[in-house]
Order: C-alpha cells, then structure tokens, then sequence
C-alpha cells in the first residue's frame, strides 16, 4: 500500500504537463502507439529512483499496476528489455528538463531548521555514484587512474545544491570524476 502512495504522490508532484512539455522540447515522442510512451519513461525512471532494490518490472508494475484491474484489461507490465530501449529512444535530455523544471524548495515559512532570519538554509554536497562499464559510460566517464590506481569503474561525480531543512535537491550538475588533467 505505501508503494502505490509513494507513486500516487510522484503523479501529483510532477504534472503531466511538465512531462510533454518537456518531450516536446526534445523532440522524443514516440512516432507509434508503444507499451511505454514517452510520459510513462519519464514517470518509471523517476519511480526507479523512488525504489531503488526493486528491478524495471517491479517498478513498472508498481507505476502502472492499476492497469491491470482496469475492466477488459490485458495489460502486462513490460519487460526488462521493453524498458531499456525505451530509456534509450527518450535519452536524458527529457528527464533533466523535467528536474529543472519541478525541483523546488519544499520548507514552509514554518518549517524548523530552514530558515535564518529571511535566508533560506541550502547546501552544496558532492557525491560518486560507480556506473556500469557500457561503452557509451565509459566514453563519457571515464576510469579515473589518478594516484597511480584506476577505479574499478567508471565514475559519475553529481554535486547538487540542497535545502537544509527538506534535503530537497533544487539543483544538480553531473560530471566525470576523472581528474585527469585537471
């Protein structure tokens, strides 16, 4: 039951609006009636977020699980396979787009800890994330070997500008973590 609140509130938060206006802008609607429009990538590659040990059937079917007891449905989540060629025809421009523009500070005027006197309270944080060894991964992020040791993979470096008292990310920027050069 708290997986469907957590994606009935991921369709609130982020209106669909948001979501063709953004696909529109890059230009990756799909041409053909599909399984996985390009709104409903967007929706799962967020909802991948949300339920990170879960895989892309688990997620799918938790997105669009009701489909399946709509009257006369037939629906069937799609396959792992499905969901990989449709992230790679919607690509990230749409899905960046979306973060720009729905990320916002969530603290009230109210909320304790996110305010000093009439500054809002952020932060500015940097993390790692290992990506897999893909081609495509590795051309755009490539092994650090800084030091005199390569990393085990390839390496995106995310830093992200914060509201203290939310943690809402209102701003990110991701980059190769290789230093090479730098």
């Amino acid at each position: 039951m708290t997986d469907l609140v957590a994606v009935g509130a991921l369709t609130s938060l982020i209106p669909r609006q948001a979501l063709d206006a953004a696909i529109a802008a890059h230009e990756c609607r799909e041409r053909r009636v599909r399984k996985l429009p390009a709104h409903v990538v967007v929706y799962l590659l967020i909802a991948l977020c949300l339920f990170p040990d879960d895989d892309y059937e688990e997620v799918a079917e938790k997105l669009t699980g009701m489909l399946a007891f709509a009257p006369g449905s037939q629906w069937e989540p799609p396959t792992r396979g499905a969901v990989t060629q449709a992230r790679q025809r919607l690509g990230a421009g749409p899905v960046k787009e979306v973060f720009e523009r729905v990320a916002r500070p969530a603290a009230s005027p109210t909320t304790t800890g996110a305010w000093l006197n009439c500054w809002r309270l952020m932060a500015i944080d940097g993390f790692v994330l290992d990506l897999p060894d893909t081609p495509a991964n590795l051309e755009d992020f490539p092994k650090d070997s800084a030091g005199g040791y390569e990393t085990a993979f390839a390496q995106a470096r995310v830093v992200a500008i914060s509201e203290c008292a939310s943690h809402a990310i209102v701003a990110a920027d991701v980059g190769s973590s290789n230093l090479n050069g730098v």
